[in-house]
């Protein structure tokens, strides 16, 4: 994969879609030189795949996001240590916003990126802004706003941020941490942000999970000062997504991947779909379990965000027997409909494997779940990578159009799709 390339006219099996114009985005973070050692290269570059969709036709273009760090490890020509080098930023997830496509990590600053993938510097939202953003910034599907929170570990601290629709950064809300720990997601809602701050300790020499010491949950109003942050607490938990957070009565609901410990390097365990309940009354938390079975990289109709949703999509774990999937890969994808407290589960073939599904409403779609579930398949046995379309309300179907990938395309860290008409 340590190779830029493009590839036009690639053959479509089936069709795709009418009116499905713009791209599809993977970005994960890739080794600039090999050998890179076993498992997913958590702090190497990002390099950016991306699908384009234009009446019919794809192509498809990857390229490294060419941030300082990227340059100085490229110009000493091997991997450098992190003190040297820095941990590379950029490198988890792509973010449309304001006109641009933004390459964000969860450490440093996001980088701007134009439609062909080309870099065109850090963003900065024009002021300064603390350093450390998280790879999951929300968008407001109602206000363009864009929340994102910034994680000092080093000095406990955090950083909520509010951007608006223009790219101007509005407003920076900072406070304490009770103690370091590894965030990766949060959860927003028209007025509010929860930040939770697992058990999962960073400390010298290395992270302990400390259960004693509970959860503790940030509940920040998008509109207020500091002084009306509040912190909950609640059983030892930790989770890396979110699906989705609403306010519904005098409650806050969020639906996420749930496990009961965490342990850097350990195999995955737990991950079950949860709903966790915010009390705004009496601030009590209670959590309830969805699912039983493991997902992750949750994902739902991205014009519900911080709405009630009645649809949730997710990678699923449904292990087959002598197979080993990769870190970050998962044997099929579920649509859950929590209306009818009911899920369907698409499983693929023998030696397939799927990293992060994305649902892409239909044009002129006429209900939430009207669309398309859209994923990087890999095939281990035939070391292929292929592109799928399928219809997200009949997944036990064949997929509406599959494109084979002229490359390998990691399956770990997030994917997006991007209408043409966001991006300048």
């Amino acid at each position: 994969m340590s190779v830029e390339l493009d590839a036009t006219n690639l053959s479509v099996e089936g069709e795709i879609p009418s009116g499905l114009n713009g791209v599809f985005l993977k970005n994960s973070p890739t080794a600039l030189f090999h050998p890179a050692g076993p498992g997913l290269p958590a702090e190497g570059a990002g390099k950016v795949h991306a699908l384009y969709l234009e009446n019919g036709v794809a192509r498809y273009r990857n390229r490294w996001v060419r941030t300082a760090e990227y340059r100085t490890e490229r110009a000493a020509g091997h991997p450098l240590a992190a003190s040297c080098a820095g941990v590379h930023p950029a490198n988890s997830r792509i973010v449309a916003h304001a006109g641009h496509l933004l390459a964000m990590g969860d450490a440093g600053r996001p980088y701007r990126l134009d439609w062909d993938l080309n870099t065109q510097g850090p963003n900065d939202f024009q002021t300064a802004f603390p350093g450390g953003m998280l790879s999951h910034s929300k968008l407001d599907p109602e206000t363009g706003e864009m929340v994102l929170l910034a994680n000092e570990t080093r000095e406990c601290r955090l950083d909520c941020l509010t951007v608006d629709s223009s790219g101007k950064l509005g407003k920076i809300l900072s406070f304490d941490s009770p103690w370091p720990s590894k965030i990766h997601d949060i959860a927003v809602t028209r007025n509010y942000v929860v930040v939770i701050v697992s058990p999962f300790v960073l400390e010298d020499p290395e992270p302990r999970w400390r259960p004693v010491m509970g959860t503790a949950v940030a509940l920040i109003p998008r509109r207020g000062s500091e002084q009306g942050i509040r912190w909950l607490e609640t059983r030892p938990f930790f989770h890396f997504h979110v699906m989705n957070a609403f306010e519904k009565d005098h409650y806050i609901e969020l639906q996420l991947p749930w496990y009961s410990s965490w342990r850097e390097g350990a195999p995955l365990v737990g991950a079950e779909l949860r709903r966790i309940r915010i009390n705004l009354e009496n601030r009590a938390i209670v959590d309830e379990q969805i699912d039983d079975c493991a997902c992750e990289f949750p994902r739902i109709n991205d014009h519900f965000a911080m709405r009630e949703n009645r649809f949730g999509y997710a990678a699923f774990r449904n292990t087959r027997p002598g197979e080993q999937p990769a870190e970050g890969s998962f044997e099929g994808f579920a649509r859950y409909d929590f209306k009818a407290a009911s899920r369907t589960v698409h499983t693929l073939p023998s030696g397939e494997f799927v990293g992060e599904p994305v649902f892409v409403p239909a044009k002129n779609a006429g209900n939430e779940g009207e669309g398309y579930l859209m994923a990087i398949i890999f095939n281990a046995l035939q070391d292929r990578t292929s592109f799928r379309i399928y219809d997200a309300q009949n997944l036990y179907e064949t997929p509406l159009a599959q494109i084979q990938l002229p490359c390998r395309v990691p399956a770990g860290c997030h994917a997006s799709w991007v209408p043409a008409q966001e991006v300048s």
